[in-house]
């Protein structure tokens, strides 16, 4: 099976994942990116929620998702710039803000099987965190 055809069969997996954990969330599999629309914010935000999107490596399993992006015009409630933001970043065709979040290289452990494994749901998960706390 040649790469692409790796990549196109392992999305397809991870999407059932995905929506299992996430049922509004979807892979673009042009664009390499997943998308999380309407994501609800906690307080301290400009906005109540933001879809969210991250882009999926070209590599991957192997290489693992990194950062994570919000609505372009996000800010904290009083107008201040995020901690940890990159600013604006186009993917898919639209601007993002992006944030950063990575994980450990060695806790990225994917496996065949990913269920079994890290995958896209569990990256999600994880980078979520990033919006619990305005700071």
């Amino acid at each position: 099976m040649t790469e692409p055809n790796r990549l196109t069969a392992r999305l397809a997996q991870e999407e059932t994942l995905l929506r299992q954990a996430y049922p509004g969330a979807r892979i673009d599999r042009e664009s390499l990116v997943v998308v999380l629309p309407g994501h609800r914010l906690p307080a301290g935000w400009s906005h109540e929620e933001t879809d969210v999107l991250f882009p999926i490596p070209p590599n991957y399993p192997a290489g693992q998702p990194d950062n994570i992006c919000g609505r372009p015009d996000l800010t904290l409630a009083n107008g201040g710039t995020p901690g940890n933001s990159q600013g604006v970043q186009v993917h898919a065709g639209k601007p993002w803000l992006q944030f950063s979040y990575h994980v450990e290289p060695g806790d990225w452990r994917p496996t065949a099987d990913p269920a079994s494994g890290s995958n896209l749901a569990e990256y999600l998960a994880g980078a979520l965190t990033r919006f619990q706390e305005a700071d």
